[in-house]
């Protein structure tokens, strides 16, 4: 290649790169692609599981498994999970990216759960016991789950570091009674990354502040990834999501994700807005009624009041209040006031 040649290429690249660095310099890891690409890589995810599980020993190894379960029999249904790994001891941990809000979510993520563990049973092993090698999942949501109320706030949390995983749902089986833990075999960590979108560099005191605060805030970053001396993992997590090193096909399978991305978030946007929309028109259409109802009763209530009133001045021209009483079943104070309230219009007419 001549060298003019060369410095070509050098210069379309250098170009290029400072062109990507203007739109975007990261990726964004909440999409399919950028998910994928960055907890693919073994060394970031082995750091990543010790932080949030934090188990008895640091975990060494990391082995990525297959993440299709097809069906055991052709009535059931398959699973694809978006990573799936075993540690060196055997345990195998399922790490999921949901963008959109299900109704049924938890009851999915307990689903994924038990099938993942279910498959610890070879059949034809007739020397298995029954003893099972702890399954954790651990679920990024890009939402709030419903009916449940959230933990302690960003804020509160704040103020108390001596807990750093407050604001991520810790799952397992529990004796209700006893509050005891039941078995450790099934474990969940769900996090909510919108609570994560309120940080600041400043409120990050813990490995899992510098994980969700990253995640959550590297698409718009312009400059290095923060906290890169706490942990030095950053670095390399810094050099996989860097656009610039993107290949022009990863570039097309990121865009493909991130058009995904955005069209997932559009859609839960407007369907946000479109039930606020239909509660506020709801809401006056009952207030409309309640109002036509009321206003319906209190003219019924004064008509039949004014009619009686003109019954009661009528008899009392040959009746005494008393005995205009007894005839119609009502209160002789009642008679009378009706007949005071009579005289007194009539002076001051």
């Amino acid at each position: 290649m001549r060298i003019r040649d060369f410095l070509f290429i050098f210069a379309k690249r250098v170009i290029f790169r400072l062109q990507v660095m203007k739109e975007k310099r990261y990726i964004n890891p909440l999409t399919d692609f950028g998910f994928k690409k960055i907890f693919s890589d073994e060394e970031i995810m082995r750091d990543f599981l010790n932080d949030i599980i934090e188990p008895h020993s640091p975990i060494q190894k990391v082995v990525f498994l297959d993440k299709e379960m097809p069906p055991e029999t052709k009535y059931e249904r398959g699973i694809i999970y978006d990573m799936r790994c075993r540690l060196e001891n055997g345990e195998e941990v399922l790490v999921e990216m949901q963008n959109r809000g299900q109704d049924y979510f938890r009851d999915r993520i307990c689903y994924y759960m038990a099938r993942a563990i279910s498959t610890q049973g070879e059949r034809g092993d007739n020397e298995w016991k029954f003893r099972l090698h702890p399954v954790y999942g651990v679920f990024f949501m890009n939402f709030h789950l419903k009916d449940i109320t959230p933990s302690v706030s960003i804020e509160e949390n704040a103020d108390n570091s001596s807990d750093d995983k407050k604001d991520i749902r810790h799952v397992m089986l529990q004796d209700v009674n006893t509050g005891k833990t039941f078995s450790d075999k099934l474990q969940m960590w769900l996090i909510e990354l919108p609570r994560y979108r309120r940080m600041s560099e400043n409120d990050c005191k813990t490995n899992i502040d510098f994980w969700l605060y990253t995640l959550t805030h590297m698409e718009t970053m312009t400059n290095e990834i923060p906290f890169q001396r706490e942990k030095p993992i950053f670095h390399k997590l810094e050099n996989i999501a860097d656009m610039a090193v993107l290949t022009r096909e990863e570039r097309e399978y990121y865009n493909i994700s991130l058009d995904s991305y955005r069209t997932n978030m559009a859609v839960m946007a407007h369907e946000r807005n479109q039930g606020r929309r239909e509660g506020l028109a709801k809401g006056l259409a009952e207030g409309r009624a309640e109002g036509r109802a009321e206003g319906r009763a209190e003219g019924r209530a004064k008509g039949l009041a004014e009619g009686r009133a003109d019954v009661i001045k009528k008899m009392s021209q040959k009746l005494d209040s008393k005995q205009i009483a007894d005839l119609l079943g009502l209160d002789s104070s009642y008679i009378n006031n009706i007949l005071n309230e009579g005289e007194a219009r009539e002076g001051e007419a």
